[in-house]
């Protein structure tokens, strides 16, 4: 039996996220953001990417607010006609971290579960 060591320093949060993705040569697709936090995002389409591990993404989510983010390919997975991948973000600027960051607690406050807030 396999044991899967989750390496990642932040929380993942699950989100229903939508926005585009594109290549370094502008190859764009509407995107779906499953999860998401302060570091990187799974990301899901059924659009063509010529993506492989290791490309660099640009990355729209529409959340609130719109955040561009850079990001490096960390995984990818097909699915049935779904393209997967996990993105790990490069260069944030301190604005869209602080955006980022404040739009990911407020949505992990909003999903607390009832005993935490009494």
């Amino acid at each position: 039996m396999t044991t899967f060591f989750d390496r990642r320093y932040y929380t993942r949060y699950e989100v229903q996220l939508s926005g585009k993705a594109a290549d370094e040569r502008g190859v764009a697709a509407s995107v779906e953001v499953p999860d998401i936090s302060i570091e990187g995002a799974r990301v899901r389409t059924d659009d063509p990417l010529p993506i492989s591990v290791g490309s660099i993404i640009y990355l729209l989510i529409k959340w609130k607010v719109n955040i561009k983010l850079k990001g490096e390919v960390r995984w990818l997975k097909k699915d049935g006609p779904f393209l997967e991948f996990g993105i790990k973000f490069l260069d944030i600027d301190m604005d869209t971290r602080q955006t980022l960051s404040g739009l990911i607690s407020e949505h992990a406050l909003s999903n607390l579960s009832a005993p935490y807030l009494k």
